[in-house]
């Protein structure tokens, strides 16, 4: 296992220097992450997990994805900057879970596309198949529940959750505590 581990490690490393990424050491499991490195792309030390499906990274041309230490991306996110998305440090980001910066296609032909940033503050936790849309900043400390679409700001140190996810609970958390 620490062999794999360190191969997919060695190899992810290899990718990101190649393609010119602002990255400290990325630690990778599984399958290699599917990059998009069109735009600018900043990764402080990064683990990621591909082990059932890759994550999928990167910022798309004229765009910017800055990801802090100390953070864990789980099979299958994805994170693609269309624009700009800061995640901070020492966040957790569960399998399947989506963070998106723009809606992508017009809703109709009258409504343009909707392009946002997106801010993740520090210790935020997004459980698993969440969904965080345009134009949305996650507070320090914060839950995301799992399967949540977050349309609307969530504040420092709040469990939200469902579809749209509401508030559901104050969290207790010291400025300087990690969930481990």
């Amino acid at each position: 296992m620490k062999l794999r581990l360190a191969l997919g490690t060695a190899a992810a490393n290899a990718r990101l220097k190649a393609r010119r990424v602002d990255t400290g050491l990325v630690t990778s499991e599984g399958r290699s992450p599917i990059l998009h490195t069109g735009g600018q792309l900043r990764l402080g030390r990064v683990a990621l997990r591909g082990s059932a499906a890759p994550v999928e990274l990167g910022a798309e041309p004229g765009a910017r994805l800055e990801i802090g230490d100390h953070v864990f991306i789980n099979q299958g996110a994805t994170v693609v900057a269309a624009l700009d998305i800061t995640i901070g440090p020492d966040c957790r980001i569960g399998d399947y879970a989506a963070i998106y910066d723009t809606d992508h296609h017009p809703v109709d032909q009258e409504t343009p596309v909707r392009r946002a940033p997106v801010r993740i503050g520090r210790n935020v936790w997004i459980g698993r198949a969440a969904i965080v849309l345009p134009g949305v900043t996650i507070g320090d400390h914060a839950v995301v529940a799992a399967g949540s679409v977050v349309t609307q700001d969530v504040a420092p140190r709040t469990l939200v959750g469902g579809n749209p996810a509401k508030p559901l609970r104050e969290l207790k958390a010291g400025e300087d505590w990690r969930r481990p």
